[in-house]
């Protein structure tokens, strides 16, 4: 309850103050800066509030005044219950309740959830560490700005109580003395609670009184001349922060334009009401008659909170359920939908609750209508702009990059959303609010009802998943061997890196020759093809060999897909295990179709044994080497809910919520949890490996992700790091693929020397082998029909006893020939256990097939989905252009050839 009710009411401002520091810091790079900014436009935004709050005590004030003659008579003349009595029937006479004194209060409660929000964000804010700011040598820690001998003075909050007390004396100058006294109180306490605090925390609250000093006397000026300086501060201030974004700024250009271009509009609001009113005041046009406002600001309250509260997370999980019930044992879909529920609550439903609450009858009207036009343009957004930017993953990252759209899409939506807001305003005018109503109301139920069936569905699924969730699924305080190699018999690894790079090996090899080294015996295929871009039905025939390919398994379309790539998965373990050998597997992708890497297809063979490694031992390499990161878990809290609320805003501003995948976090530092669940078990393998004395053989089938989860790394030995100082050498430096490609291999590479230390090298046939390459602009060339990087896997094989240096075969190859590499010279001609067919290797004599067109999602039913308009054939030598034939014409040339022979 705490924790709901924190989410509710202070989560909303403690994001509210985030953004705005993750701006500044954009535009400013300068962490005090930052913080002075916030504490400016949290009281600006906050001013309504506090204007309200001060017109609510002074109607307080006022009726108290003109009751306390009566009052003070009663309490002199009556005593006990009939003193009670009298004053209870006086209090009904004149509308009061002795509760109401509690409204003198309302500009000290308003302030306690600010308090606790700023406390909470810059008592613990990572960025300021160690930072400076003017005479302030470390905003992080108290200001210590006095010193006598070993004695520290904090001279930042004697400032901050002072300025405070002014404030207060300029405020109740013509106050009785018990509010003096009560402000007077309020400094104090402040002073005791933050004395110890960080600098940074004193300076937001020092900025907060300044502007509370300016507004007071503001307020002692004539309104005149009130109001001409307030919308001159306003337009000066807005101006200087949009031409220093504009044109002094120098880094995202388009956030700065739409950064610019807000505060510019910001600046001229002011004096555009302004004319507005002075037209339309006396014309007797009234917009807002408006027969229960409540009731359409309560339904567009309601669509939006659950809208982006419950809709869109639970579509986007419900999407996915088993993905992100399996990132985290504690952290289930549906608690993340209830979290992303309590933040859009906090958001859409407690606060304008609240500001509806705090303005008077009219200034309703005005919130109501407010809140109609945006959650029609909420809802427009939504289900009529909704646009594809990629795959999103774990990390809430899309793989388009960021959410850009062209000026067309910008000007139809932005024109749509406007027109919606005139139909909004017109129905008001046209006293036809119970229209609009009626559609918020209908929307709301449909949204409900579009939740709850997604909810359910969550729910179904995560019961399903639970029945078979890794129990390896939690955090690991030791490393135990599970790949126990011979040193007297054969062992035969196959390593899958999953999208690992062809292209990059030559690269990665010049410019660490000492690496070349360690690879000494391996013969390197940069002539090899995947069968399809992703692992989907990219993997299977890697495990399979060809029967696997998306042509063959389709010609086997009474099997269900999933058993088929089941199949695949077990062939090489099952074919090694009856053939003597202790076989170990780890982490094999999809197993049952199941992101949680359903490991129940490896229980009938007693001499397999299947682990789960990935993400199990990225904690215990986090706490070993002092790495602190966000998990998944702590970062799909944060940013699903952001992710809603990038889905129902206008398009051009779409892409200042993901910014680059950051999503507003003013922390600018790699995403490395997905990165490190698969980097800490290439660099554990050295302990995860024991040898046995025994002559057994043994086969070793592993998968790592590290290359599908691209990081920066450092240089040159690439280990992980936050801030990267040293991108190493080449045209790829800049790259996160390239990096994670390095860190792969040299990681291996590592555990190559700890073998030949263990003289197990020798003895150990190794493939090292992907599914599939990776979609990167940089190597398309335009000579191509497609990018073919993203169908070059690598491929590289060490036999046994191998000891040349590192050569290249320019063999045309595919990833289907590793279970023959694996068998060959240990198993006469094995058989596929479920059709009795040989395992051979290709002979490539005709053109393969290759699944453009399938995607990556993982379906059900028997065929994978090929289409000949969009797939190609490949021969020969894929560097040639003029070996990738698209499919239907290729098909159609030999259907030609095939009916001239029958002709003839």
């Amino acid at each position: 309850m705490p924790d709901f009710l924190y989410t509710i009411i202070i989560f909303p401002i403690v994001q509210i103050i985030e953004i705005v520091f993750a701006f500044s810091q954009v535009v400013f790079k300068e962490a005090g800066v930052s913080i002075v900014l916030v504490s400016c436009i949290v009281s600006v935004l906050t001013l309504p509030l506090y204007e309200n709050a001060e017109r609510i005590q002074k109607k307080e004030d006022d009726l108290q005044k003109s009751m306390k003659s009566k009052v003070d008579k009663i309490k002199a003349v009556f005593k006990g219950d009939e003193k009670y009595l009298m004053l209870s029937t006086y209090y009904k006479q004149c509308h009061y309740h002795p509760l109401y004194s509690l409204r003198t209060s309302l500009s000290v409660l308003i302030q306690i959830p600010f308090f606790i929000a700023a406390y909470s964000y810059l008592s613990h804010l990572e960025i300021i560490q160690n930072v400076s700011f003017l005479f302030v040598k470390n905003l992080a820690v108290p200001d210590s700005l006095l010193s006598i001998g070993s004695f520290h003075i904090n001279i930042l909050p004697v400032v901050m109580t002072f300025i405070n007390c002014v404030s207060s004396a300029v405020y109740t100058r013509a106050s009785p003395v018990k509010d003096r006294i009560m402000l007077y109180a309020t400094a104090a306490v402040f002073l005791v609670l933050l004395y110890d605090s960080p600098a940074g925390l004193v300076l937001y609250w020092i900025c907060n009184n300044i502007f509370s000093l300016f507004k007071n006397i503001y307020h002692g000026l004539p309104s005149r001349r009130r109001m001409f300086f307030l919308k001159l501060i306003i337009s000066l201030v807005c101006f200087f922060i949009a031409y220093y974004v504009f044109f002094v700024y120098r880094g995202y250009p388009k956030l700065a334009r739409l950064i610019a271009e807000l505060f510019v509009i910001t600046g001229l609001l002011p004096h555009v009401i302004s004319i507005i009113r002075k037209k339309t005041r006396g014309s007797g046009f009234k917009v807002l008659e408006i027969e229960k406002p409540f009731l359409l600001f309560f339904f567009a309250c309601l669509s939006i909170s659950v809208l982006v509260g419950v809709y869109l997370p639970s579509t986007l999980l419900d999407s996915s359920t088993e993905e992100f019930a399996n990132v985290d044992k504690n952290l289930s879909p549906l608690l993340l939908v209830f979290i992303s529920f309590s933040k859009a609550a906090g958001y859409f439903l407690f606060w304008p609750f609240c500001i509806y609450a705090l303005f008077p009858k009219n200034a309703k009207k005005y919130i109501s209508v407010f809140l109609a036009c945006f959650c029609v343009t909420v809802l427009c957004n939504t289900f009529f702009f909704d646009r594809d930017y990629g795959f999103l993953s774990l990390e809430m990252q899309f793989s388009d990059g960021n959410p850009t759209h062209n000026f067309t899409d910008n000007a139809i939506n932005t024109a749509v959303l406007l027109g919606l807001c005139c139909v909004v305003l017109f129905l008001v005018r046209k006293k036809l609010s119970k229209v609009l109503v009626f559609i918020l109301a209908v929307s709301s139920v449909s949204i409900i009802t579009l939740s709850a069936m997604n909810v359910f569905s969550i729910g179904k699924k995560s019961q399903h998943f639970e029945s078979f969730i890794s129990a390896d699924n939690r955090d690991i305080k030791d490393i135990k061997p599970i790949i126990h190699l011979s040193k007297t018999g054969k062992n035969t690894v196959v390593v899958m890196l999953d999208r690992a790079m062809s292209v990059f090996v030559p690269y990665i090899f010049d410019e660490n020759p000492e690496l070349k080294e360690i690879f000494e015996g391996f013969v390197y295929y940069p002539n090899t093809v995947s069968f399809n871009g992703f692992t989907r039905a990219g993997a299977p025939p890697l495990f399979g060999g060809y029967e696997y390919t998306p042509q063959n398994m389709n010609e086997r379309a009474d099997l269900a897909l999933v058993k088929k790539h089941n199949e695949a998965l077990l062939l090489m373990p099952v074919i090694f295990s009856r053939a003597g050998y202790q076989v170990t597997v780890i982490d094999p992708p999809y197993p049952n179709y199941s992101y949680s890497r359903d490991l129940r297809i490896y229980d009938n063979y007693k001499n397999i044994k299947a682990y789960n490694a990935d993400s199990i031992y990225a904690g215990l390499w986090s706490e070993e080497h002092d790495f602190k990161i966000d998990s998944t878990a702590d970062n799909l809290k944060r940013n699903v809910f952001l992710y809603s609320v990038m889905r129902v805003l206008p398009m051009p501003i779409r892409f200042g919520i993901y910014t680059q995948g950051n999503w507003m976090s003013p922390v600018l530092r790699q995403k490395l949890s997905q990165t490190l669940n698969a980097y800490s078990v290439l660099d554990y393998l050295p302990r995860l490996t024991d040898f046995k004395t025994t002559e057994k053989n043994t086969a070793l089938i592993i998968v790592n992700n590290l290359t599908h989860e691209p990081s920066f790394f450092q240089a040159p030995e690439y280990r992980p790091a936050f801030n990267i100082t040293n991108y190493g050498e080449g045209p790829f430096r800049k790259e996160t693929t390239f990096h994670a490609n390095v860190a792969a291999l040299k990681r291996v590479g590592d555990w190559f020397l700890f073998l030949k230390q263990e003289n197990v090298f020798d003895n150990t046939k190794i493939i090292i082998v992907s599914d599939h390459g990776s979609y990167l602009d940089f190597f398309h060339n335009k000579d191509f029909p497609i990018n073919i990087y993203q169908f070059n896997p690598l491929l590289m094989e060490k036999d046994f006893n191998a000891h040349e240096p590192l050569r290249t075969d320019n063999t045309f190859m595919t990833n289907a020939d590793t279970p023959y590499l694996a068998f060959k010279g240990q198993i006469a001609d094995p058989e596929n256990p479920w059709t009795g067919k040989l395992i051979s290797i290709n002979d490539k004599q005709y053109p393969l097939y290759i699944a453009v067109s399938s995607d990556m999602q993982i379906t059900g039913g028997n065929e994978i989905t090929v289409d000949p308009a969009r797939d190609y054939y490949v021969s020969k030598d894929i560097f040639d252009p003029e070996n990738w034939i698209r499919a239907d014409k290729y098909q159609a040339k030999i259907s030609s050839r095939r009916n001239y022979g029958r002709e003839q």
